[in-house]
């Protein structure tokens, strides 16, 4: 049965690239929800729905004061980034009533992308990796995409540790079809959980241009992270010492649609490698992984009826049962 959207609101979810927020509003859309995302006279990105409470006028049509404040294209009316009603053309002497006030969500800008959460109490914390603030290592912005399915079926795909063997041949090369069991146990954190698994691999020659490492076989020791709900988080380490994070969010645009986030953090430099050349080879992996989950019923449906998981797809069984857990507590 499809979930409720709903249910998912009191998350932190990245809406928009953060270079994409310029001088005018921008519609965004969370859950089904449209919302108008502004930069404030600070710098702050806010967010709100986009409805202005006068006579629901789209909001991201309008415009942004010199003061930062977001001003409605149908009448005029001033909000600040608080949601407090500033000024009402129409009646300029007239005291302002609490009730013009538009109703605001808790926004953010990191990592390059402007985070919201449609609840007052964020159920868990805006996802942290501390090499945002680590000197040696770069963030590359990657993808910023809408899917026709279903973001539970894009989270477990990243926590599927044996597709790799029969998607992504002739890019990623695995050497065998059955990969190296967990080491270790699965291990609870803040926001969801992580395991470490191996991943043995041919060093073709598309792969050599990400790596700067001529090896014909490379083990890469990979930690993978499930970022509640709807969140991966995939470290991996190669032999010659780069070490590469790769952060996933799929954000349910709409019941059918997902908004697929990537970045990465490198600790390698432009000279050593391109960033566009990570991205080009990242490219191919994705669009495999797009044939697949695209041809999936996008339903948002996070318990799908009628499976039969097996040992190898412990992490994606864990995800599903702490999902129901998490979502039916709120």
């Amino acid at each position: 049965m499809p979930l409720d959207p709903a249910r998912l609101r009191p998350f932190w979810y990245p809406v928009l690239p953060l270079d994409q927020l310029g001088n005018d509003p921008v519609a965004v859309e969370l859950l089904g929800e449209p919302l108008v995302i502004w930069r404030g006279g600070d710098g702050a990105p806010h967010a709100a729905p986009d409805r202005c409470p006068h006579r629901s006028a789209r909001l991201s049509s309008g415009s942004i004061g010199a003061d930062g404040s977001l001003h409605c294209p149908y009448h005029g009316w001033e909000f600040s980034g608080d949601g407090r009603c500033l000024a009402i053309p129409q009646q300029p002497q007239r005291p302002i009533p609490e009730a013009c006030r538009l109703r605001t969500y808790p926004a953010q800008a990191r990592y390059g992308r402007v985070w919201v959460c449609l609840s007052d109490q964020p159920r868990l914390p805006l996802p942290s990796f501390p090499e945002e603030h680590d000197p040696s290592h770069r963030l590359i912005d990657g993808f910023w995409e809408l899917w026709p399915c279903s973001p539970f079926r894009v989270i477990e795909n990243g926590l599927d540790n044996f597709h790799h063997y029969f998607v992504h041949r002739g890019l990623l090369q695995a050497t065998t079809a059955q990969p190296d069991p967990i080491e270790g146990p699965i291990e609870d954190t803040v926001d969801g959980f992580r395991f470490r698994i191996p991943l043995q691999v041919h060093n073709n020659a598309v792969l050599k241009d990400t790596l700067d490492q001529d090896t014909d076989t490379l083990t890469v020791e990979r930690q993978v992270s499930w970022i509640a709900p709807l969140g991966l988080s995939l470290e991996l380490e190669w032999p010659n010492g780069l070490r590469q994070r790769i952060v996933l969010h799929a954000v349910p645009t709409n019941p059918q649609d997902t908004r697929i986030s990537r970045f990465y953090f490198r600790n390698d430099t432009e000279e050593q490698v391109p960033a566009a050349a990570m991205v080009r080879f990242e490219r191919g992996l994705i669009d495999q992984d797009r044939a697949i989950l695209t041809a999936m019923a996008a339903v948002l449906e996070p318990w799908p009826a009628g499976e039969h998981l097996i040992e190898a797809d412990q992490p994606i069984a864990l995800m599903r049962q702490r999902l129901r857990e998490l979502i039916q507590s709120l």
